[in-house]
């Protein structure tokens, strides 16, 4: 694995969630699903955050990472976020995350890092920083399904 190949998978999803997300008018950004699920805008200032994680992972080699409390507080800390602000985030974030992963050797990717998250999981750094890539597909698919719900059916 190389940051070539890391950068290209992350931006193929990257700008997969950005179209998706930009099809969902104003007006459905903070809808949810029987009005208990989660919103598009939940959706977005959750993979923002997601981006910066792994940006600062990736920029720090592995030192420093998520964790459980981290999770929390920045669900918090985006509570009152608009659109505006969510996607500027999101773009700074992957931006962050794109110059993180140009300065990574092979080697360093190859070093194995253990998270607490998911029991202690080890895996090397190259694979954590593909969570950017998991948090921008599985958003869009999430965000894909909402748009279904209040009757959008195009391909975005």
């Amino acid at each position: 694995m190389n940051n070539q190949f890391l950068a290209a998978t992350i931006r193929n999803a990257h700008e997969g969630f950005v179209r998706t997300v930009g099809a969902v008018p104003d007006d459905k950004m903070t809808w949810k699903p029987l009005d208990n699920g989660r919103s598009v805008l939940d959706l977005l200032s959750d993979t923002a955050q997601t981006a910066g994680m792994i940006a600062e992972l990736a920029q720090t080699r592995g030192e420093t990472k998520p964790s459980y409390e981290k999770f929390a507080a920045l669900k918090a800390e985006c509570a009152d976020w608009t659109r505006e602000h969510a996607m500027k985030t999101l773009d700074e974030n992957t931006q962050k995350l794109y110059e993180a992963i140009d300065e990574l050797s092979e080697d360093e990717l190859a070093q194995p890092v253990t998270m607490e998250i998911g029991g202690g999981m080890t895996m090397p750094l190259g694979a954590w920083i593909l969570m950017a890539n998991r948090s921008f597909i599985s958003r869009f698919a999430q965000i894909n399904y909402i748009q279904t719900l209040y009757g959008d059916f195009d391909s975005h």
